[in-house]
């Protein structure tokens, strides 16, 4: 008996110290954002390889994990999957009876967790909640509530749990996108402000899950806080000013960004992590932690950007989705017309253009409209003469925009025009001056200084934009196409794509003076289909070469000041 309660103790002697020894425990947590489908690193509208992609990212992923041990990697993304490369509107819109393709790819790469983004939005219900069911793994969104119960829609955070330590990932939204997106696309949902959502449930999670990291997995920019009242871009705000959060991944403003900022409330650093648009960089916390007896009680971060570009693709992922990348392929190699002449995209910001007349006739031909209102989605492109395929049509519109009938007085017409040029334009003195707004870049190529899908112009009316008056006086319009009277006072049915419809550029909010809810109760009617589905059918249905007519009819003037100014920034902007 003695003996026996000697070797007890003896054994409890040896592994009491291991017991209470503490050891070090390393973990990597992996942002990727705003894939926008590049999915094969390969770009299916130009039709040649990209320095980024899923591929790339997923070599980069698995040598992590063979170095580091599987169980002590996460990978998580922040957002906007399900918009951008043919091969996600193909997995969206084409082939709707298979799995969708992003969930098989993150399910293939071994994703911990996501976040919804406004393009994953954008793509309607039908295709987010099956990308959503399709997952192995959550996809967050704390902010984003059923209008029926006040209750969020989607999973608000997760825990992940590796070698004793704790992590809690909440995930959210911008709640801007009511700003961008017609509501059939979200119906019967509702977005919260970031900031008073993150105030909630930060606390509430900390209380309740008591997690030894926290992290924040959100879809919104750094800072600046957009407009029509939304705080689109809240996360430096959310990391300052709401204590808890360790680490904030976040998404959105395709600026790749790693730095620390300190809590104004606890006085903690807090890490800002970006890993920014095109899927080159991945974005990653390295947290070593301290574990004593199953209890943190140490922890250090550190924030890092990793360049995937020239890294070889993971052959595992290429050889699983080799047959969709060739589905991918004879999909947007159909051809679907031929062009009589080439579409040049640089056109559009000079004046009277091919583009923004096939833009024009498609809502035209769409919709009962009076009057037509176009923002370009393309700035250099250009689409050959000859055989048009349905590649071609995603270089000449990137988004799946609907299109949105309004009735509108002449005066709130004539009113976002101004809007649209006072980003256009300059008011100009002398032929010597630019007549476009160009951002001059040191060491870099100038550029048109608005975002130029912020560029609106019409047609259904004649009408100029003089460059001698100031903001305000610019837009004379002259008579309504037709030659009949045009009215500032009579109501017209005017189309417009539906970002612009939804507020978007503030051109019909902040351009009118007329609130959001006061622009949602001028809305007569939605299109059934997304505006490329109606430019493929255009094409499709011309007979032989199409002639895309001019529908547009305005102008900058006067001419003694504006003709020497075009030719000069267009050789600046374009080249000649």
């Amino acid at each position: 008996m003695k003996r026996q309660i000697l070797s007890i103790l003896l054994i409890l002697g040896l592994i009491a110290p291991v017991m209470g020894k503490s050891r070090k425990v390393v973990i990597k947590i992996m942002e990727t954002t705003d894939i926008h489908g590049n999915f094969f690193g390969y770009d299916f509208k130009e039709n040649h390889p990209l320095e980024g992609g899923l591929p790339q990212v997923a070599s980069y992923v698995r040598s992590q994990r063979d170095s580091l041990g599987k169980e002590n990697c996460i990978l998580v993304d922040a957002g906007d999957v399900l918009q951008g490369q043919p091969c996600v509107y193909y997995t969206n819109f084409i082939d709707t009876k298979s799995p969708h393709l992003a969930s098989e790819m993150m399910n293939f790469m071994g994703y911990d967790a996501a976040a919804f983004g406004n393009h994953d939005i954008e793509a309607g219900h039908p295709v987010f909640n099956r990308w959503v069911a399709d997952c192995s793994f959550p996809v967050l969104g704390a902010n984003i509530l059923s209008k029926a119960n006040g209750k969020p829609y989607a999973k608000p955070y997760c825990i992940v749990e590796r070698e004793g330590v704790k992590i809690a990932i909440l995930g959210m939204i911008t709640p801007a996108i009511p700003m961008w997106l017609p509501e059939k696309l979200w119906q019967g949902l509702q977005f919260e402000d970031m900031v008073e959502s993150a105030k909630k449930w930060v606390p509430f999670i900390l209380e309740k899950e008591k997690p030894d990291v926290m992290v924040g997995l959100f879809h919104c920019g750094l800072k600046s806080h957009g407009q029509n009242g939304y705080n689109e871009n809240p996360a430096e705000e959310i990391a300052r000013n709401i204590p808890g959060l360790d680490i904030l991944f976040y998404g959105h403003d395709h600026q790749a960004y790693c730095q620390q900022v300190t809590n104004n409330v606890s006085g903690n650093n807090v890490w800002l992590l970006n890993a920014g648009g095109e899927t080159v960089h991945v974005a990653e916390a390295i947290l070593t932690c301290s574990v004593d007896d199953g209890n943190v009680t140490d922890k250090k971060i550190a924030g890092k950007l990793v360049s995937v570009k020239g890294m070889k693709p993971d052959e595992a992922f290429l050889e699983r989705f080799k047959n969709k990348q060739e589905e991918v392929q004879k999909f947007v190699s159909e051809e679907i017309g031929t062009l009589d002449k080439p579409i040049y995209g640089a056109d559009y910001f000079f004046g009277n253009s091919t583009i923004g007349d096939l833009m024009h006739h498609v809502q035209f031909q769409q919709m009962k409209a009076n009057i037509s209102l176009v923002t370009p989605l393309v700035y250099d492109d250009v689409v050959k003469a000859g055989k048009v395929a349905v590649r071609d049509i995603f270089t000449l519109y990137q988004f799946e925009n609907m299109i949105n009938v309004f009735e509108l007085t002449g005066k709130e017409v004539r009113d976002a025009l101004e809007y649209s040029y006072s980003r256009w334009v300059n008011t100009m003195k002398s032929p010597d001056d630019h007549a476009l707004n160009i951002r001059m870049q040191e060491g870099r190529k100038a550029r048109i200084a608005a975002a130029t899908f912020c560029l609106m112009s019409a047609a259904g009316i004649s009408y100029e934009v003089d460059l001698s008056q100031p903001v305000g006086k610019r837009v004379h319009i002259l008579k309504m196409r037709d030659g009949s009277p045009f009215s500032l006072d009579k109501t017209y049915r005017v189309a417009v794509n539906s970002y612009v419809g939804s507020g978007g550029c503030g051109l019909l909010t902040e351009g009118t003076g007329l609130s959001m809810s006061e622009l949602r109760s001028r809305m007569k009617e939605t299109s059934d289909h997304e505006f490329r589905y109606y430019i493929i059918d255009f094409f499709r249905s011309s007979k032989g070469p199409l002639q895309i007519t001019p529908l547009s009819d305005w102008k900058f003037v006067p001419d003694s000041l504006v003709k020497k100014a075009l030719e000069s920034d267009r050789k600046l902007l374009f080249g000649e």
